[in-house]
């Protein structure tokens, strides 16, 4: 059993528009297992995986966030201490890799910490 006092904890944002996989992408990540038939995110979902490095217990705590526009606002809240963005997009979809361009990249940019890491899952 991890003891919780003796954890580094990283908080993960992932970020980009419906429907571009991301919380299919956070499932296989955690529970090693992919579910093609997913429901939409509704303001945000929070999933936590423990590892142990070098002797040092690391907890990822990812944030799943809603890619509806009607949700975008929400999103801010969100991204407060997140140390590593993940954005991603659909290579099939034009639409949201223009989106996660001009919208979502600013968005993590203007929103989070200065030294926060970015990723693009593609």
């Amino acid at each position: 059993m991890v003891d919780e006092n003796k954890v580094e904890s990283i908080k993960v944002i992932f970020l980009g528009e419906s429907k571009v996989g991301k919380t299919s992408i956070i499932q296989r990540f955690i529970d090693k297992e992919f579910d093609n038939i997913t429901t939409s995110t509704i303001g945000a979902a929070s999933f936590k995986k423990i590892y142990e490095i070098n002797d040092i217990n690391i907890r990822l705590d990812i944030w799943d966030t809603a890619g509806q526009e009607r949700f975008r606002g929400l999103g801010r809240m969100f991204y407060k201490d997140a140390q590593i963005g993940i954005l991603v997009y659909d290579i099939s979809s034009y639409k949201s890799f223009k989106e996660l361009k001009d919208y979502w990249y600013n968005e993590l940019i203007e929103n989070s910490p200065k030294d926060i890491g970015i990723l693009l899952y593609i």
